[in-house]
């Protein structure tokens, strides 16, 4: 285990890392101690090639609940060049996850408003525990989204959806957020981790330029035309097609006895 002052690093299966914030006793507010902590973790994980996928989760009773009120109230004496400068170390946070070569899980375990809302939906898999909140709480504060939250909502779950949560402040259930389809699923509490290390698991066997260029794909997907899409994975699929990762998995499934491959004729009639 990894542990630096407000997060910690921990790897529960081969080719996982689980990142945790740790500052229960603040449901993991993101001050600027912790927004630096989080990012300095994220870049040294997204550089590590041993991993494949990154469980992203809160200790306690909270995954994140958005942004220090405390230090907001602490930071008035600053420049706004100061605060431009704050935001900016900040928002790198979601686009290392964006970016990273990793598949980032979501692990949402408790209270996820504000930022901690937009961290977690800008993972590439959401997973909640029966107890888990969404909200927004930007325009209580007389502040606008930031961490991305205007871009993944309304990728998510479209502008009409995007538009109603935020202007009326609607704290979404897990229940709720799976419905609106911005959580893949819904576990009790108690199995939440061991569900996300899971689907993490089966992640990060895949061959990694594989993997990696997949995320890709479907990131750009998000704003791309299909002309676009077919033009980039063909250039995506012609480096994959003379790897050695692809010449391995063609020989395995080549030598396998024929009696272990599904044929059409094997298939049961429906």
């Amino acid at each position: 285990m990894t542990r630096g002052s407000f997060v910690t690093v921990t790897r529960p299966l081969e080719g996982v890392a689980c990142v945790t914030l740790d500052r229960p006793e603040r449901m993991n507010a993101l001050s600027m101690a912790v927004s630096r902590d989080v990012l300095a973790t994220l870049e040294g994980v997204a550089e590590d090639t041993s991993v494949g996928a990154v469980v992203l989760t809160g200790a306690g009773r909270g995954f994140c609940a958005g942004g220090d009120v405390k230090e907001m109230e602490a930071n008035r004496g600053k420049t706004l060049a100061e605060r431009k400068d704050d935001l900016a170390l900040m928002h790198r946070i979601p686009r290392v996850i964006a970016e990273m070569p990793q598949v980032a899980v979501a692990a949402v375990n408790g209270a996820a408003y504000g930022a901690g809302f937009a961290m977690a939906i800008t993972c590439d898999i959401v997973l909640a525990g029966e107890g888990a909140r969404f909200g927004t709480a930007f325009l209580k504060q007389g502040l606008v989204s930031d961490f991305g939250l205007s871009y993944q909502l309304t990728q998510l779950a479209g502008p009409a959806v995007a538009r109603q949560v935020i202007f009326t402040d609607r704290v979404l259930s897990a229940t709720d957020a799976q419905r609106l389809g911005l959580v893949s699923a819904v576990h009790p509490a108690e199995a939440l981790l061991v569900e996300s290390f899971k689907i993490a698991e089966q992640i990060a066997r895949w061959p990694g330029e594989a993997r990696a260029g997949m995320k890709r794909l479907l990131r750009q997907a998000e704003t791309a035309d299909h002309a676009t899409m077919l033009d980039r994975e063909a250039a995506v699929q012609g480096r994959l097609i003379v790897s050695e990762a692809h010449a391995e998995a063609v020989d395995a499934f080549n030598i396998r006895p024929a009696n272990s491959r599904e044929t059409k004729s094997e298939r049961p009639e429906t």
